[in-house]
């Protein structure tokens, strides 16, 4: 027989351990944390909004570089040959370079999904209508336009994307939206030589615009409405505060090595093997893509170097030798010379513009609300400098010759590993 002590004792026993409800419910919060640790989105609809960003990257990418791509077929309908190539890819360069702190000065007042909305509809609609040109400066202006317009997209794409993932890492979020534009880089360099041959390059250039408006539609739709802790106005302090700051000029200076290969390399390779009779279009196009599809899991896997070392200023140092090493290679003519220039520049620019445009995003002083004003730059100065690659390489062959074209191109790389090595080792705030 049980006293009434023991009962009691029996009671206050039972209840001071966790009802199996208790239990259940514990069990399913440390589970839901382990699941957040290993997911990337919090929810379907991020999800959605993170593969419509991902869609609008790979179609930007396409019309970024399919003029290039399918300027063999332009050129002789437009009556003009590599310089002519050279003019319409500086004022591409022209228009994303200057336009690009214009749309992080609109990113920090309207939000970023109102300006990337904006700047894809933008470039989409300037490229459809490149198919309707008859003449180069015709081309050119529009190939400005096509610029200035993505110049509204990048940045603000940057600031969705680390939003969306959970976390907020800057290095997987860059570099998963670098891999998205390496794809449509692809796609241009390669898949745009057959269907412009298919088609006429006119109707291939349409497909590629109404492409984009589409994915400007997709955009609209999916991609949650912009956060409300915007500016009103961009005071002067913020302002001053990033474009003086000199770890950000050094960043976009020290970018401009990447760019000297990933723009000769992009817009004249598939021309190039043409000229010399080097290989077929078909060929020449695939030889061109491996300077995109090598990035894809280049750019993915520096994102992750990036988030777990601190050794960030020498990497770009690296890559910039490797860089102008690449252009190197193309001086030699052969085709295999060429698989080995765009093998290799695939590699660095991968590593290097994921860990600039990371490091645009982590190194400035001027708060949250103006990371979209930084990273967009950094990305004014790199493509503004731009403009002058296609320039020199054009002119030198010209004059000179292709081979003397990669060798003084590689020549001129090297000189922006001076910015790289005065920038401070450790860039993570």
């Amino acid at each position: 027989m049980t006293s009434k002590g023991e009962l009691l004792g029996r009671q206050r026993q039972e209840s001071q351990k966790p009802s199996p409800g208790v239990l259940l419910r514990g069990t399913e919060l440390k589970t839901d944390r382990i699941g957040q640790g290993r997911r990337l989105l919090d929810s379907v609809q991020d999800s959605k909004a993170l593969w419509s960003m991902i869609f609008a990257r790979i179609i930007y990418a396409l019309n970024w570089m399919n003029v290039g791509a399918i300027f063999f077929l332009m050129g002789p309908e437009l009556n003009a040959g590599v310089s002519g190539l050279g003019t319409i890819s500086a004022a591409f360069y022209l228009g994303i370079g200057t336009m690009q702190v214009p749309g992080g000065i609109l990113v920090a007042k309207w939000g970023p999904k109102k300006v990337s909305v904006i700047g894809v509809f933008l470039s989409s609609l300037s490229a459809l209508g490149t198919s309707a040109m008859t003449s180069i400066p015709e081309v050119a202006i529009l190939r400005f336009v096509v610029g200035a317009g993505m110049a509204f997209v990048f940045a603000p794409g940057v600031v969705i994307v680390a939003r969306l993932l959970l976390g907020g890492k800057s290095g997987i979020g860059v570099g998963l939206y670098n891999s998205a534009y390496d794809v449509g880089g692809a796609l241009a360099l390669f898949g745009w030589v057959i269907v412009a041959e298919a088609t006429g390059w006119r109707l291939s250039l349409a497909i590629s615009g109404s492409l984009g408006v589409l994915s400007g539609l997709l955009t609209l739709l999916f991609v949650p409405r912009d956060q409300t802790n915007l500016v009103s106005s961009i005071g002067r302090g913020p302002l001053m505060t990033i474009l003086r700051d000199r770890q950000l000029i050094m960043v976009g200076l020290g970018m401009l090595g990447f760019d000297m290969s990933n723009s000769i390399v992009s817009g004249f390779m598939i021309y190039y093997l043409l000229s010399i009779n080097a290989a077929t279009a078909t060929v020449a196009g695939l030889v061109a893509s491996l300077v995109t599809i090598v990035p894809i899991f280049t750019s993915l896997w520096a994102g992750r170097v990036y988030d777990s070392i601190m050794k960030h200023r020498l990497v770009m140092a690296i890559g910039i030798v490797g860089s102008a090493l690449s252009l190197a290679f193309g001086a030699y003519p052969s085709l295999y010379a060429a698989v080995a220039c765009t093998v290799l520049s695939g590699v660095v620019c991968g590593v290097g513009y994921t860990f600039g445009f990371a490091g645009a995003r982590d190194l400035h002083r001027a708060g949250k609300e103006y990371e979209g004003l930084a990273i967009a730059w950094v990305n004014s100065i790199h493509l503004t400098g731009s403009v002058l690659p296609p320039i020199l390489f054009s002119l030198v062959v010209e004059r000179l010759g292709y081979s003397q074209g990669w060798l003084w191109s590689a020549v001129v790389t090297l000189l922006f590993i001076v910015p790289v090595l005065l920038m401070v080792e450790h860039w993570r705030r």
